[in-house]
């Protein structure tokens, strides 16, 4: 559990400056259809697009995804990545070391049987840095194995319809 810091607080109630959420937008994606995820990194649905313009080049923005999802019989890793498809860029990434992948959201499933389920939660905050507007997506990957979102392919009653959720938020700072 994380606390609000004393400077944070002084922060938020000195100057003029109002600070509090400017905007909001949100993709709450339902299906009867399942979507499927495996191999190289590539646009998880274009359904996910958020297109944003921030009002401020000083706030921040918080980039948040959830998704339910099933990895039959897999102990293969998975990826995620926010991407800026306006920019061509994955924002916010962490500094490269070595030759490991830069992302924000890594899994590997506890191999159990073909209901083995998970959920794929990430969130960064960046800089909004500008007012120019931009698109946001989520980009996934697997080493192989393909991944289940929103309607897991066995029909069982421990399964489930599952919705994926991203929300786009810009904070004046």
């Amino acid at each position: 559990m994380s606390t609000l810091k004393v400077n944070d607080i002084q922060a938020a109630t000195s100057g003029n400056v109002p600070v509090g959420i400017l905007q909001m937008k949100h993709v709450y994606l339902t299906s009867s259809t399942q979507l499927t995820s495996a191999g190289a990194f590539h646009e998880l649905s274009s359904n996910l697009r958020i297109a944003f313009t921030p009002k401020r080049a000083s706030s921040n923005l918080v980039l948040e995804f959830f998704a339910p999802f099933i990895c039959p019989n897999s102990t293969h890793l998975q990826y995620a990545k926010f991407f800026d498809v306006t920019n061509n860029a994955a924002p916010g990434l962490p500094p490269q070391v070595g030759s490991r992948d830069k992302v924000h959201w890594i899994n590997r499933n506890g191999q159990f049987d073909a209901n083995d389920a998970d959920v794929l939660n990430m969130r960064i905050v960046i800089p909004a840095e500008s007012t120019d507007a931009r698109t946001y997506t989520i980009y996934h990957r697997t080493e192989g194995v393909t991944i289940q979102f929103l309607v897991s392919s066995t029909n069982v009653a421990a399964l489930a319809t599952m919705p994926a959720t991203f929300i786009v938020t810009e904070f004046a700072t």
